[in-house]
């Protein structure tokens, strides 16, 4: 009797992870996928050469 319950346990704890596991995986690709449609849209607005920037120091690398 106390394997079957704990089985029941298992199960029912096991579903839920998985269940809320989904949710969470939509709900942050929904989330990001909106974020990155702003995000592409006020690199427009800035304009291109200014969002490519990279500032910081610059040495040259040779190869021998």
């Amino acid at each position: 009797m106390k394997q079957l319950l704990a089985t029941i346990v298992a199960l029912f704890v096991g579903f839920f992870v998985l269940v809320s596991s989904l949710f969470f995986a939509v709900g942050l690709s929904i989330v990001g996928f909106i974020m990155s449609k702003t995000h592409n849209r006020k690199m427009k607005e800035n304009g291109d050469k200014e969002a490519r920037i990279i500032e910081g120091e610059y040495s040259e690398v040779t190869h021998s």
